[in-house]
């Protein structure tokens, strides 16, 4: 069954591209889907996936945050 889309967006970096899905779980529950799309060096693309659940979405914001700021370079 497909699942109902809520938000969609891509983010072109430069060797790699996001997709950034906002869906409706069956259960009526939003997740979140990140998926990393790169080119290997055969020229294949390969696929990475994560499923963040709306229970976690501010324990992963909240985190994520505390990760950014914590790289060399980045203003507090």
């Amino acid at each position: 069954m497909e699942k109902t889309a809520l938000f969609s967006e891509t983010l072109k970096g430069s060797s790699r591209t996001y997709f950034f899905d906002l869906r409706q779980a069956n259960n009526g529950k939003p997740y979140l889907s990140v998926v990393e799309s790169r080119k290997n060096q055969e020229g294949e693309y390969e696929r990475a996936r994560l499923l963040i659940f709306s229970d976690d979405f501010e324990k992963f914001s909240e985190v994520l945050n505390k990760a950014i700021t914590h790289q060399p370079g980045a203003s507090a």
